[in-house]
């Protein structure tokens, strides 16, 4: 699916806003249950809640210290 130019997904009988950075690419969307994962290659950039209507922006965690090993 590809987004619209007013980087919408049509979904569900309405149009999802998911990025503006993205209008034109396409995305991929998968549907688990009542909730929709939108996916930008192999990054999951947003999930849609079909059944209460929100939509939530996925990010993505990073440790506070990242642990080196001693040398």
């Amino acid at each position: 699916m590809s987004l619209s130019q007013r980087y919408k997904v049509h979904w569900g009988g309405r149009g999802w806003k998911i990025s503006s950075a993205l209008s034109g690419e396409r995305v991929q969307v998968v549907r688990i249950e009542d909730r929709a994962q939108i996916y930008y290659c192999t990054t999951l950039i947003r999930e849609l809640d079909l059944g209460n209507q929100r939509s939530t922006i996925v990010e993505r965690w990073l440790p506070d210290q990242v642990l080196r090993p001693k040398l």
